[in-house]
Protein backbone atom coordinates (compact mmCIF):
# COMPACT_ATOMS: atom_id res chain seq x y z
CA UNK A 1 0.00 0.00 0.00
CA UNK A 2 1.32 3.46 -0.89
CA UNK A 3 2.50 5.62 2.00
CA UNK A 4 -0.07 8.19 3.11
CA UNK A 5 1.44 11.43 4.33
CA UNK A 6 0.56 12.61 7.82
CA UNK A 7 -1.35 15.64 6.56
CA UNK A 8 -3.85 13.30 4.84
CA UNK A 9 -3.74 10.45 7.34
CA UNK A 10 -4.60 12.72 10.27
CA UNK A 11 -6.90 15.11 8.45
CA UNK A 12 -9.71 16.20 10.82
CA UNK A 13 -12.99 14.38 10.23
CA UNK A 14 -15.20 16.13 12.79
CA UNK A 15 -15.75 19.73 13.86
CA UNK A 16 -14.12 19.18 17.26
CA UNK A 17 -10.96 17.85 15.56
CA UNK A 18 -10.26 21.13 13.73
CA UNK A 19 -7.39 22.86 15.54
CA UNK A 20 -7.28 26.58 16.24
CA UNK A 21 -10.56 27.61 14.56
CA UNK A 22 -13.03 27.37 17.43
CA UNK A 23 -14.69 30.66 16.42
CA UNK A 24 -15.66 29.08 13.06
CA UNK A 25 -16.57 25.57 14.18
CA UNK A 26 -18.72 26.87 17.05
CA UNK A 27 -20.74 29.11 14.72
CA UNK A 28 -21.23 26.37 12.12
CA UNK A 29 -22.27 23.88 14.80
CA UNK A 30 -24.93 26.27 16.12
CA UNK A 31 -26.15 26.92 12.56
CA UNK A 32 -26.59 23.19 11.98
CA UNK A 33 -28.40 22.66 15.29
CA UNK A 34 -30.83 25.51 14.63
CA UNK A 35 -31.29 24.72 10.92
CA UNK A 36 -29.90 28.10 9.87
CA UNK A 37 -27.22 26.94 7.43
CA UNK A 38 -26.62 29.54 4.72
CA UNK A 39 -26.53 28.67 1.02
CA UNK A 40 -23.02 30.09 0.43
CA UNK A 41 -19.84 30.43 2.49
CA UNK A 42 -16.42 32.01 2.01
CA UNK A 43 -13.61 30.40 4.02
CA UNK A 44 -10.55 32.70 3.96
CA UNK A 45 -7.16 32.33 5.60
CA UNK A 46 -3.52 31.45 5.05
CA UNK A 47 -2.46 28.07 3.71
CA UNK A 48 -2.92 24.93 5.78
CA UNK A 49 -5.28 26.22 8.48
CA UNK A 50 -8.20 23.87 7.67
CA UNK A 51 -10.38 25.63 5.08
CA UNK A 52 -10.88 22.69 2.71
CA UNK A 53 -10.99 20.19 5.56
CA UNK A 54 -13.77 22.13 7.25
CA UNK A 55 -15.63 22.36 3.94
CA UNK A 56 -15.63 18.54 3.74
CA UNK A 57 -16.69 18.22 7.37
CA UNK A 58 -19.59 20.61 6.74
CA UNK A 59 -20.57 18.56 3.69
CA UNK A 60 -20.55 15.37 5.79
CA UNK A 61 -22.62 17.03 8.51
CA UNK A 62 -25.27 18.09 5.97
CA UNK A 63 -25.37 14.84 3.94
CA UNK A 64 -24.86 12.25 6.69
CA UNK A 65 -27.59 9.63 6.84
CA UNK A 66 -28.33 10.62 10.45
CA UNK A 67 -28.07 14.33 9.68
CA UNK A 68 -28.02 17.17 9.33
CA UNK A 69 -25.92 16.71 12.47
CA UNK A 70 -22.99 18.29 14.24
CA UNK A 71 -21.44 14.83 14.68
CA UNK A 72 -21.56 12.89 11.39
CA UNK A 73 -21.29 9.14 11.82
CA UNK A 74 -18.36 8.69 9.46
CA UNK A 75 -19.52 5.19 8.53
CA UNK A 76 -22.38 5.72 6.12
CA UNK A 77 -21.80 5.72 2.36
CA UNK A 78 -22.10 9.49 2.15
CA UNK A 79 -19.56 10.17 4.93
CA UNK A 80 -17.06 7.64 3.62
CA UNK A 81 -17.25 8.88 0.04
CA UNK A 82 -16.85 12.50 1.11
CA UNK A 83 -13.83 11.62 3.25
CA UNK A 84 -12.30 9.76 0.30
CA UNK A 85 -13.07 12.61 -2.10
CA UNK A 86 -15.26 10.47 -4.37
CA UNK A 87 -18.75 11.72 -3.43
CA UNK A 88 -20.85 12.50 -6.49
CA UNK A 89 -22.86 15.11 -4.59
CA UNK A 90 -19.79 17.04 -3.37
CA UNK A 91 -18.08 18.64 -6.35
CA UNK A 92 -14.61 20.02 -5.57
CA UNK A 93 -13.31 22.45 -8.18
CA UNK A 94 -9.86 23.98 -8.47
CA UNK A 95 -10.45 27.66 -9.16
CA UNK A 96 -6.91 28.16 -10.42
CA UNK A 97 -7.30 25.78 -13.38
CA UNK A 98 -11.07 26.10 -13.93
CA UNK A 99 -11.35 29.86 -13.91
CA UNK A 100 -12.98 30.70 -17.23
CA UNK A 101 -16.54 31.77 -17.86
CA UNK A 102 -17.15 28.52 -19.78
CA UNK A 103 -16.25 26.47 -16.70
CA UNK A 104 -18.77 28.40 -14.62
CA UNK A 105 -21.44 27.99 -17.31
CA UNK A 106 -20.95 24.21 -17.18
CA UNK A 107 -21.29 24.38 -13.39
CA UNK A 108 -24.53 26.35 -13.70
CA UNK A 109 -25.99 23.70 -16.01
CA UNK A 110 -25.60 21.04 -13.29
CA UNK A 111 -27.04 23.14 -10.48
CA UNK A 112 -30.75 22.46 -11.17
CA UNK A 113 -30.34 18.66 -10.92
CA UNK A 114 -31.04 17.16 -7.52
CA UNK A 115 -28.32 15.26 -5.58
CA UNK A 116 -27.90 11.57 -6.31
CA UNK A 117 -27.54 10.27 -2.74
CA UNK A 118 -27.45 12.97 -0.07
CA UNK A 119 -29.72 15.88 0.79
CA UNK A 120 -27.59 18.61 -0.77
CA UNK A 121 -25.42 19.08 -3.78
CA UNK A 122 -22.37 20.95 -2.46
CA UNK A 123 -19.91 22.84 -4.66
CA UNK A 124 -16.49 23.47 -3.08
CA UNK A 125 -14.37 25.89 -5.15
CA UNK A 126 -10.79 26.15 -3.88
CA UNK A 127 -8.71 29.27 -4.61
CA UNK A 128 -11.87 30.97 -5.79
CA UNK A 129 -10.07 34.33 -6.11
CA UNK A 130 -8.44 32.95 -9.29
CA UNK A 131 -11.72 33.06 -11.22
CA UNK A 132 -11.92 35.64 -13.97
CA UNK A 133 -14.18 38.65 -13.74
CA UNK A 134 -16.48 37.15 -16.37
CA UNK A 135 -16.65 33.91 -14.42
CA UNK A 136 -17.63 35.75 -11.25
CA UNK A 137 -20.32 37.68 -13.13
CA UNK A 138 -21.69 34.45 -14.58
CA UNK A 139 -21.97 33.05 -11.05
CA UNK A 140 -23.79 36.00 -9.51
CA UNK A 141 -27.42 35.13 -10.21
CA UNK A 142 -27.04 31.46 -9.38
CA UNK A 143 -25.17 32.31 -6.17
CA UNK A 144 -27.84 34.77 -5.04
CA UNK A 145 -30.85 32.47 -5.60
CA UNK A 146 -29.68 28.85 -5.82
CA UNK A 147 -32.08 25.90 -5.62
CA UNK A 148 -32.79 24.76 -2.06
CA UNK A 149 -30.74 21.59 -2.53
CA UNK A 150 -27.48 23.46 -3.43
CA UNK A 151 -24.74 24.83 -1.15
CA UNK A 152 -21.62 26.74 -2.22
CA UNK A 153 -18.37 26.79 -0.20
CA UNK A 154 -15.55 29.00 -1.47
CA UNK A 155 -12.01 28.72 -0.08
CA UNK A 156 -9.38 31.40 -0.66
CA UNK A 157 -6.10 32.73 0.64
CA UNK A 158 -6.71 36.20 -0.85
CA UNK A 159 -10.25 37.34 -0.06
CA UNK A 160 -9.50 40.91 -1.15
CA UNK A 161 -9.43 39.69 -4.77
CA UNK A 162 -13.01 38.45 -4.61
CA UNK A 163 -15.54 40.99 -5.93
CA UNK A 164 -17.74 42.56 -3.28
CA UNK A 165 -20.80 41.47 -5.24
CA UNK A 166 -19.78 37.86 -4.51
CA UNK A 167 -18.86 38.49 -0.87
CA UNK A 168 -22.18 40.21 -0.19
CA UNK A 169 -24.01 37.01 -1.17
CA UNK A 170 -21.99 34.77 1.17
CA UNK A 171 -21.27 34.26 4.82
CA UNK A 172 -17.56 34.94 5.33
CA UNK A 173 -15.43 33.13 7.90
CA UNK A 174 -11.82 34.24 8.45
CA UNK A 175 -9.53 31.42 9.58
CA UNK A 176 -6.74 32.43 11.92
CA UNK A 177 -3.15 31.28 12.05
CA UNK A 178 -2.92 28.34 14.42
CA UNK A 179 -1.00 29.12 17.65
CA UNK A 180 2.35 27.40 18.02
CA UNK A 181 1.26 25.73 21.25
CA UNK A 182 -1.76 24.18 19.50
CA UNK A 183 0.42 22.92 16.64
CA UNK A 184 2.89 21.39 19.11
CA UNK A 185 0.07 19.66 20.99
CA UNK A 186 -1.30 18.21 17.75
CA UNK A 187 2.15 16.99 16.64
CA UNK A 188 2.69 15.40 20.05
CA UNK A 189 -0.62 13.55 19.70
CA UNK A 190 0.30 12.28 16.21
CA UNK A 191 3.74 11.09 17.33
CA UNK A 192 2.18 9.23 20.25
CA UNK A 193 -0.24 7.58 17.83
CA UNK A 194 2.69 6.62 15.58
CA UNK A 195 4.71 5.32 18.56
CA UNK A 196 7.60 7.77 18.07
CA UNK A 197 9.33 9.71 20.85
CA UNK A 198 10.43 13.32 20.42
CA UNK A 199 12.17 16.07 22.37
CA UNK A 200 10.05 19.04 23.37
CA UNK A 201 12.65 21.30 21.80
CA UNK A 202 12.23 19.49 18.49
CA UNK A 203 8.46 19.93 18.61
CA UNK A 204 8.91 23.64 19.40
CA UNK A 205 11.15 24.13 16.35
CA UNK A 206 8.65 22.40 14.06
CA UNK A 207 5.80 24.47 15.50
CA UNK A 208 7.66 27.75 14.95
CA UNK A 209 8.77 26.86 11.43
CA UNK A 210 5.16 26.06 10.48
CA UNK A 211 4.23 29.74 11.01
CA UNK A 212 0.64 29.00 11.95
CA UNK A 213 -0.03 26.35 9.26
CA UNK A 214 -0.91 22.84 10.44
CA UNK A 215 -0.31 21.33 7.01
CA UNK A 216 3.17 22.88 6.88
CA UNK A 217 3.91 21.47 10.33
CA UNK A 218 2.89 17.96 9.31
CA UNK A 219 4.89 18.21 6.09
CA UNK A 220 7.98 19.19 8.11
CA UNK A 221 7.29 16.33 10.52
CA UNK A 222 7.11 13.92 7.58
CA UNK A 223 10.49 15.17 6.42
CA UNK A 224 11.99 14.74 9.90
CA UNK A 225 10.64 11.21 10.24
CA UNK A 226 12.03 10.34 6.82
CA UNK A 227 15.50 11.24 8.12
CA UNK A 228 15.31 8.10 10.25
CA UNK A 229 15.90 7.33 13.88
CA UNK A 230 13.69 6.10 16.71
CA UNK A 231 13.61 9.50 18.38
CA UNK A 232 13.08 13.00 17.02
CA UNK A 233 15.81 15.11 18.65
CA UNK A 234 16.17 18.86 18.75
CA UNK A 235 19.62 18.84 17.15
CA UNK A 236 18.42 16.61 14.31
CA UNK A 237 15.47 18.88 13.54
CA UNK A 238 17.60 22.03 13.73
CA UNK A 239 20.22 20.55 11.41
CA UNK A 240 17.66 19.20 8.94
CA UNK A 241 15.70 22.48 8.73
CA UNK A 242 18.77 24.71 8.82
CA UNK A 243 17.64 26.68 11.86
CA UNK A 244 19.59 27.63 14.96
CA UNK A 245 18.71 25.88 18.18
CA UNK A 246 16.75 28.07 20.58
CA UNK A 247 19.42 27.42 23.19
CA UNK A 248 21.80 29.63 21.19
CA UNK A 249 19.49 32.65 21.59
CA UNK A 250 19.21 32.10 25.34
CA UNK A 251 23.00 31.78 25.65
CA UNK A 252 23.50 34.97 23.62
CA UNK A 253 21.01 37.02 25.63
CA UNK A 254 22.56 35.72 28.85
CA UNK A 255 25.99 36.84 27.62
CA UNK A 256 24.60 40.28 26.77
CA UNK A 257 23.05 40.68 30.23
CA UNK A 258 26.29 39.47 31.81
CA UNK A 259 28.14 42.20 29.86
CA UNK A 260 30.50 39.66 28.27
CA UNK A 261 31.27 40.88 24.73
CA UNK A 262 33.84 38.14 24.11
CA UNK A 263 31.29 35.39 24.70
CA UNK A 264 28.79 37.21 22.45
CA UNK A 265 31.30 37.29 19.60
CA UNK A 266 32.17 33.63 20.10
CA UNK A 267 28.50 32.65 19.81
CA UNK A 268 28.11 34.63 16.57
CA UNK A 269 31.31 33.02 15.24
CA UNK A 270 30.02 29.50 16.00
CA UNK A 271 26.71 30.24 14.28
CA UNK A 272 28.53 31.45 11.18
CA UNK A 273 30.88 28.44 11.16
CA UNK A 274 27.93 26.06 11.20
CA UNK A 275 26.70 27.65 7.98
CA UNK A 276 23.52 29.28 9.25
CA UNK A 277 22.22 32.36 7.47
CA UNK A 278 23.23 35.44 9.46
CA UNK A 279 20.16 37.48 8.54
CA UNK A 280 17.83 34.64 9.55
CA UNK A 281 19.71 34.28 12.82
CA UNK A 282 19.42 38.03 13.44
CA UNK A 283 15.67 37.89 12.83
CA UNK A 284 15.40 35.05 15.35
CA UNK A 285 17.41 37.06 17.87
CA UNK A 286 15.09 40.04 17.37
CA UNK A 287 12.10 37.81 18.09
CA UNK A 288 13.87 36.39 21.16
CA UNK A 289 14.57 39.88 22.52
CA UNK A 290 10.92 40.72 21.98
CA UNK A 291 9.88 37.65 23.97
CA UNK A 292 12.37 38.57 26.68
CA UNK A 293 10.93 42.09 26.84
CA UNK A 294 7.37 40.77 27.11
CA UNK A 295 8.42 38.34 29.85
CA UNK A 296 10.09 41.16 31.76
CA UNK A 297 7.17 43.56 31.43
CA UNK A 298 4.15 41.22 31.57
CA UNK A 299 5.54 38.07 33.16
CA UNK A 300 4.80 34.59 31.78
CA UNK A 301 1.67 35.50 29.85
CA UNK A 302 0.75 32.56 27.61
CA UNK A 303 -1.37 34.71 25.30
CA UNK A 304 1.49 37.11 24.59
CA UNK A 305 4.21 34.45 24.51
CA UNK A 306 3.29 31.72 22.03
CA UNK A 307 5.93 29.36 23.41
CA UNK A 308 6.17 26.09 25.36
CA UNK A 309 5.96 26.28 29.14
CA UNK A 310 9.63 25.52 29.73
CA UNK A 311 10.74 28.36 27.43
CA UNK A 312 8.34 30.82 29.10
CA UNK A 313 9.76 29.88 32.50
CA UNK A 314 13.34 30.36 31.27
CA UNK A 315 12.46 33.71 29.71
CA UNK A 316 10.88 34.91 32.96
CA UNK A 317 13.93 33.81 34.96
CA UNK A 318 16.32 35.58 32.59
CA UNK A 319 14.20 38.75 32.54
CA UNK A 320 14.41 38.99 36.34
CA UNK A 321 18.18 39.47 36.04
CA UNK A 322 17.71 43.01 34.73
CA UNK A 323 15.22 45.88 34.61
CA UNK A 324 12.41 46.57 32.18
CA UNK A 325 14.14 49.78 31.03
CA UNK A 326 17.25 47.83 30.11
CA UNK A 327 15.22 45.30 28.11
CA UNK A 328 13.49 48.16 26.29
CA UNK A 329 16.86 49.65 25.41
CA UNK A 330 18.30 46.31 24.19
CA UNK A 331 15.32 45.70 21.93
CA UNK A 332 15.36 49.26 20.60
CA UNK A 333 19.06 49.17 19.74
CA UNK A 334 18.93 45.77 18.06
CA UNK A 335 15.69 46.58 16.24
CA UNK A 336 17.33 49.61 14.66
CA UNK A 337 20.46 47.63 13.79
CA UNK A 338 18.50 44.74 12.28
CA UNK A 339 17.35 46.86 9.36
CA UNK A 340 20.98 47.53 8.45
CA UNK A 341 21.97 43.89 8.98
CA UNK A 342 19.21 42.68 6.65
CA UNK A 343 20.33 45.06 3.88
CA UNK A 344 24.08 44.72 4.33
CA UNK A 345 26.36 42.68 2.07
CA UNK A 346 28.44 41.86 5.19
CA UNK A 347 25.78 41.04 7.79
CA UNK A 348 28.09 39.08 10.11
CA UNK A 349 30.34 42.10 10.72
CA UNK A 350 27.38 44.30 11.61
CA UNK A 351 25.88 41.58 13.81
CA UNK A 352 29.15 41.20 15.73
CA UNK A 353 29.44 44.94 16.25
CA UNK A 354 25.82 45.13 17.41
CA UNK A 355 25.93 42.32 19.98
CA UNK A 356 29.26 43.63 21.30
CA UNK A 357 27.67 47.05 21.71
CA UNK A 358 24.61 45.58 23.45
CA UNK A 359 26.83 43.84 25.98
CA UNK A 360 28.52 47.14 26.85
CA UNK A 361 25.43 49.32 27.26
CA UNK A 362 25.31 48.57 30.97
CA UNK A 363 22.34 48.61 33.27
CA UNK A 364 19.99 51.57 33.28
CA UNK A 365 19.64 53.25 36.67
CA UNK A 366 16.12 54.54 37.41
CA UNK A 367 15.80 58.34 37.51
CA UNK A 368 14.47 58.27 41.06
CA UNK A 369 17.62 56.48 42.23
CA UNK A 370 19.80 59.07 40.46
CA UNK A 371 17.96 61.88 42.23
CA UNK A 372 18.42 60.16 45.59
CA UNK A 373 22.15 59.76 44.97
CA UNK A 374 22.50 63.40 43.96
CA UNK A 375 20.58 64.65 46.99
CA UNK A 376 22.70 62.49 49.28
CA UNK A 377 25.85 63.80 47.61
CA UNK A 378 24.85 67.44 48.04
CA UNK A 379 23.68 66.89 51.64
CA UNK A 380 26.98 65.23 52.55
CA UNK A 381 28.93 68.06 50.95
CA UNK A 382 31.10 65.58 49.05
CA UNK A 383 30.70 67.33 45.72
CA UNK A 384 33.56 69.37 44.29
CA UNK A 385 33.87 72.90 45.58
CA UNK A 386 33.28 75.64 43.01
CA UNK A 387 36.19 77.87 42.16
CA UNK A 388 36.39 81.05 44.23
CA UNK A 389 38.15 82.64 47.17
CA UNK A 390 37.96 81.27 50.70
CA UNK A 391 36.47 77.98 49.54
CA UNK A 392 32.98 79.46 49.82
CA UNK A 393 30.40 78.95 47.12
CA UNK A 394 30.32 81.80 44.65
CA UNK A 395 27.38 84.10 45.30
CA UNK A 396 25.16 84.32 42.25
CA UNK A 397 24.67 87.58 40.42
CA UNK A 398 21.62 89.80 40.85
CA UNK A 399 19.73 87.66 38.34
CA UNK A 400 19.26 84.09 39.62
CA UNK A 401 20.74 81.10 37.78
CA UNK A 402 18.52 79.54 35.09
CA UNK A 403 18.73 76.14 36.73
CA UNK A 404 17.23 77.56 39.94
CA UNK A 405 15.01 80.44 38.92
CA UNK A 406 13.70 78.92 35.69
CA UNK A 407 13.48 82.25 33.89
CA UNK A 408 15.79 84.79 32.30
CA UNK A 409 15.60 88.55 32.32
CA UNK A 410 14.03 88.52 28.87
CA UNK A 411 11.36 86.05 29.92
CA UNK A 412 10.67 88.08 33.07
CA UNK A 413 10.13 91.20 30.97
CA UNK A 414 7.85 89.25 28.65
CA UNK A 415 5.86 87.91 31.60
CA UNK A 416 5.47 91.35 33.10
CA UNK A 417 4.42 92.75 29.73
CA UNK A 418 1.83 90.02 29.28
CA UNK A 419 0.51 90.46 32.80
CA UNK A 420 0.22 94.22 32.42
CA UNK A 421 -1.54 93.80 29.09
CA UNK A 422 -4.03 91.38 30.59
CA UNK A 423 -4.79 93.17 33.87
CA UNK A 424 -3.87 96.86 33.58
CA UNK A 425 -6.22 99.38 31.91
CA UNK A 426 -5.33 100.47 28.35
CA UNK A 427 -2.51 103.00 28.20
CA UNK A 428 -3.42 106.52 27.01
CA UNK A 429 -2.77 107.18 23.34
CA UNK A 430 0.49 108.95 22.52
CA UNK A 431 0.35 112.59 21.54
CA UNK A 432 2.43 112.09 18.39
CA UNK A 433 5.46 110.41 16.88
CA UNK A 434 7.95 112.28 19.11
CA UNK A 435 7.80 109.61 21.82
CA UNK A 436 8.87 106.87 19.38
CA UNK A 437 12.52 107.85 19.85
CA UNK A 438 12.32 106.24 23.26
CA UNK A 439 13.44 102.62 22.87
CA UNK A 440 10.62 101.31 25.07
CA UNK A 441 7.93 103.18 23.09
CA UNK A 442 9.33 101.94 19.77
CA UNK A 443 9.50 98.32 21.04
CA UNK A 444 5.91 98.64 22.27
CA UNK A 445 4.80 99.90 18.85
CA UNK A 446 6.57 96.99 17.12
CA UNK A 447 4.89 94.51 19.46
CA UNK A 448 1.41 95.95 18.87
CA UNK A 449 1.89 96.19 15.09
CA UNK A 450 3.14 92.60 15.00
CA UNK A 451 -0.03 91.46 16.75
CA UNK A 452 -2.21 93.49 14.37
CA UNK A 453 -0.36 92.62 11.15
CA UNK A 454 2.03 89.65 11.56
CA UNK A 455 2.75 89.40 7.81
CA UNK A 456 4.11 92.97 7.56
CA UNK A 457 5.74 93.36 10.98
CA UNK A 458 9.06 91.98 9.71
CA UNK A 459 9.43 95.07 7.47
CA UNK A 460 8.94 97.49 10.35
CA UNK A 461 11.38 95.55 12.55
CA UNK A 462 14.20 96.33 10.09
CA UNK A 463 13.65 100.11 10.48
CA UNK A 464 13.93 102.67 13.25
CA UNK A 465 12.47 106.21 13.61
CA UNK A 466 14.63 109.11 12.43
CA UNK A 467 15.20 112.20 14.67
CA UNK A 468 13.06 114.25 12.27
CA UNK A 469 9.96 112.35 13.32
CA UNK A 470 7.74 114.94 14.95
CA UNK A 471 4.00 115.39 15.42
CA UNK A 472 2.25 113.93 12.38
CA UNK A 473 5.44 112.88 10.54
CA UNK A 474 7.14 109.48 10.92
CA UNK A 475 10.43 109.01 9.07
CA UNK A 476 11.53 105.36 8.85
CA UNK A 477 15.26 104.77 8.38
CA UNK A 478 16.54 101.55 6.78
CA UNK A 479 20.19 100.56 6.57
CA UNK A 480 21.73 101.59 3.26
CA UNK A 481 22.50 97.92 2.54
CA UNK A 482 18.83 97.01 2.99
CA UNK A 483 17.37 98.83 -0.01
CA UNK A 484 15.09 95.94 -0.92
CA UNK A 485 13.19 96.19 2.40
CA UNK A 486 13.00 99.95 2.03
CA UNK A 487 11.30 99.57 -1.36
CA UNK A 488 8.79 97.20 0.19
CA UNK A 489 8.09 99.80 2.89
CA UNK A 490 7.25 102.39 0.22
CA UNK A 491 4.59 100.11 -1.31
CA UNK A 492 0.98 101.01 -0.66
CA UNK A 493 0.26 97.60 0.90
CA UNK A 494 2.66 98.27 3.77
CA UNK A 495 2.38 102.04 4.13
CA UNK A 496 -1.43 101.92 4.07
CA UNK A 497 -1.52 99.20 6.73
CA UNK A 498 0.92 101.10 8.98
CA UNK A 499 -0.95 104.43 8.57
CA UNK A 500 -4.25 102.78 9.53
CA UNK A 501 -2.59 101.27 12.57
CA UNK A 502 -1.08 104.63 13.63
CA UNK A 503 -4.41 106.39 13.06
CA UNK A 504 -6.09 104.01 15.50
CA UNK A 505 -3.24 104.34 18.00
CA UNK A 506 -2.65 108.12 17.82
CA UNK A 507 -6.10 109.30 16.90
CA UNK A 508 -5.10 111.14 13.71
CA UNK A 509 -3.46 110.64 10.32
CA UNK A 510 0.34 110.29 10.13
CA UNK A 511 2.52 111.00 7.11
CA UNK A 512 5.22 108.40 6.30
CA UNK A 513 8.63 108.90 4.74
CA UNK A 514 11.18 106.17 3.98
CA UNK A 515 14.88 106.76 3.50
CA UNK A 516 18.23 104.94 3.64
CA UNK A 517 20.87 105.72 6.27
CA UNK A 518 24.08 104.27 7.70
CA UNK A 519 22.83 102.23 10.66
CA UNK A 520 26.00 100.17 11.01
CA UNK A 521 24.31 97.06 9.62
CA UNK A 522 21.96 96.62 12.58
CA UNK A 523 18.80 98.28 13.83
CA UNK A 524 17.96 98.98 17.45
CA UNK A 525 15.83 95.81 17.57
CA UNK A 526 18.73 93.73 16.28
CA UNK A 527 21.08 95.18 18.87
CA UNK A 528 18.59 94.37 21.62
CA UNK A 529 18.39 90.79 20.38
CA UNK A 530 22.16 90.47 20.40
CA UNK A 531 22.19 91.72 23.97
CA UNK A 532 19.57 89.13 24.91
CA UNK A 533 21.63 86.36 23.33
CA UNK A 534 24.69 87.50 25.27
CA UNK A 535 22.65 87.43 28.44
CA UNK A 536 21.51 83.84 27.72
CA UNK A 537 25.09 82.76 27.14
CA UNK A 538 26.05 84.22 30.49
CA UNK A 539 23.22 82.31 32.12
CA UNK A 540 24.45 79.06 30.56
CA UNK A 541 27.96 79.69 31.85
CA UNK A 542 26.60 80.24 35.34
CA UNK A 543 24.63 76.97 35.11
CA UNK A 544 27.78 75.04 34.16
CA UNK A 545 29.60 76.35 37.24
CA UNK A 546 26.73 75.73 39.66
CA UNK A 547 27.82 73.48 42.58
CA UNK A 548 24.90 71.05 42.11
CA UNK A 549 25.71 70.56 38.42
CA UNK A 550 29.43 70.13 39.08
CA UNK A 551 28.66 67.66 41.85
CA UNK A 552 26.43 65.58 39.59
CA UNK A 553 29.09 65.47 36.87
CA UNK A 554 31.70 64.38 39.37
CA UNK A 555 29.47 61.72 40.97
CA UNK A 556 28.24 60.06 37.80
CA UNK A 557 31.03 60.83 35.35
CA UNK A 558 28.65 62.48 32.93
CA UNK A 559 28.90 65.32 30.45
CA UNK A 560 26.61 68.24 29.72
CA UNK A 561 24.74 67.62 26.48
CA UNK A 562 22.45 70.66 26.50
CA UNK A 563 21.48 73.56 28.74
CA UNK A 564 17.94 74.92 28.48
CA UNK A 565 16.90 78.11 30.24
CA UNK A 566 13.38 77.51 31.51
CA UNK A 567 10.90 80.08 30.24
CA UNK A 568 13.39 81.69 27.83
CA UNK A 569 12.25 82.47 24.33
CA UNK A 570 13.96 80.67 21.44
CA UNK A 571 16.97 82.38 19.97
CA UNK A 572 15.82 85.01 17.46
CA UNK A 573 17.14 85.27 13.94
CA UNK A 574 19.78 87.84 13.15
CA UNK A 575 19.16 90.71 10.73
Amino acid sequence: MAYLVLARKYRPQRLDEVVGQAHVTRTLANAIRTDRVAHAFVFSGVRGVGKTSLARILAKSLNCTSGPTVEPCGTCDSCRSIAAGTAVDVIEIDGASNNSVDDIRELRETVPYRPAIGRFKIYVIDEVHMLSVSAFNALLKTLEEPPPHVKFIFATTEPHKIPTTILSRCQRYDFRRIPTAAIVARIRYILEAEGIQADEGALAIIGREAEGSMRDALSVLDQVLAAGGDRVSQDTVAELLGVVSRRVYYDLSAAVLAEDPRLCLEIVRDVDRQGYDTTTFARGLLEHLRNLLVAGVCGGDRELLDLPEDEIAELAAQAQLTTGDTLHRLFKHFGEAYEEIARSSHPRILLEATVARLSQLGQLVPAAELVERLEALVAAGSGPKPQGGGGQPRRPQATPSPSLSGASTASTKSTRSTASTASAPPAPKAAGTDALHDGTAWSKLLEEFGAASPAKSSILERAEPAPESRGDLLVLQFDERDGFTAERAREQAFSGELRRFLRERLGRDVRLQVRLADLGGRTTVARERLAQEEMLRNREDEAREHPVVRGALSAFGGTIAKIAVAGAAPKPRRD
